[in-house]
């Protein structure tokens, strides 16, 4: 799939393309996408989406909402419905202040040749979100491109929204997140060095360092998959404050830096350099909330236990090969 990350002039001849900033991919995303690939193969010429790297709200409001998907992920996914190229924009403030009627002839007209347009149902574009459906149908009738309106989805009986797919993450209702998302809520970022507080217990963990408007789900211990390279590993996922080594180390010592809050995975049955990979871990099942414990030994027990809960959560639902679940919990490094 081709990105461009710019709108020039004749940058695409003719395509078919799918508006829209797509968060999270879920299934009311892909019907809009899907038909812009229909159209795509009915008229011969490439599919396309243009989407904006950052929320508009970033812009117009000065804060991004949290994101289900960062633009890698975003393009990904893109990538596996088939679409041929993506038109990545920065919402700047002068895109903010392009009136509707200018970024249909500039951008979409001028840059890529529209000959269809799919929207979701409530697609706004331009200037204070001037644009809409109808108007865009109006400008076809000028431009020479027809447009497509997708219904809003749902899915037993809940409307398919990334607001409503957030709000039920940021509850810990993971598999009626994954049912209205068509897969596992992953949080993706790069591995880094932590303060290897893992490896000393004898349970290392992948550190991720990640961007600062994702959807983060509560503290706790996850069993999920992490995904890196071409490999998927079956994990135990830590979100939390360590606070049982604030308890041990740090007190209420007010000199100490402020805890951050960290996301690490611990991999089943993997050895391995993982530092500076790009990873995304998927959340599959909420295992316990996060705790404080009298010491290295308690908090050792209850990593045991996690994984033995998680393994046997991997051998219930067939996510991967395990070992059995009430095999010696293995403590390889990361």
């Amino acid at each position: 799939m081709e990105t461009y990350f710019e709108a020039k002039p004749r940058q695409v001849k003719e395509s078919s393309i799918a508006l829209g900033f797509f968060d999270g991919v879920h299934p009311g995303h892909q019907v809009v996408i899907k038909k812009a690939k229909e159209e795509a193969q009915r008229l011969g010429v490439p599919c396309g989406v243009v989407t904006f790297k950052d929320h508009p709200r970033t812009v117009t409001r000065g804060q991004s909402p949290n994101l289900l998907t960062v633009i890698e992920q975003r393009l990904q996914l893109f990538k596996n419905l088939g679409v041929d190229f993506a038109l990545v924009l920065a919402f700047t403030e002068e895109l903010c202040k392009l009136s509707p009627i200018d970024y249909v002839e500039t951008v979409l007209v001028g840059s890529l040749g529209a000959r269809s347009i799919s929207v979701g149902p409530n697609h706004h574009f331009g200037r204070d979100r001037e644009g809409d459906a109808d108007l865009l149908a109006n400008l076809g009738d000028t431009h020479k491109f027809v447009v497509h309106v997708a219904d809003m989805i749902n899915i037993e009986g809940h409307e398919v929204s990334s607001s409503a797919i957030r709000g039920l993450i940021m509850n810990n209702e993971l598999e009626q997140a994954a049912l209205l998302l068509s897969r596992p809520y992953a949080l993706a970022g790069n591995v880094v060095h932590g303060d290897k507080r893992g490896r000393t217990l004898g349970f290392p963990t992948a550190n991720l360092s990640l961007p600062g408007f994702q959807v983060i789900p509560q503290r706790g211990v996850y069993a999920g998959i992490a995904k890196f390279d071409n490999s998927s590993v079956p994990c135990v996922i830590n979100i939390g404050l360590r606070p049982t080594f604030k308890h041990l180390t740090d007190g209420d010592d007010p000199t100490q830096p402020v805890l951050t809050l960290t996301v690490e995975a611990h991999l089943l049955d993997f050895d391995g350099d993982l530092y500076d990979k790009n990873m995304e871990v998927e959340f599959l099942s909420f295992l316990r909330s996060e705790q404080k414990f009298n010491g290295p030994d308690e908090l050792k027990t209850q990593i045991n236990k996690d994984i033995v809960k998680a393994r046997q959560y991997f051998h219930e639902h067939g996510c991967v090969k395990q070992q059995s679940p009430e095999s010696e919990p293995d403590k390889l490094h990361a």
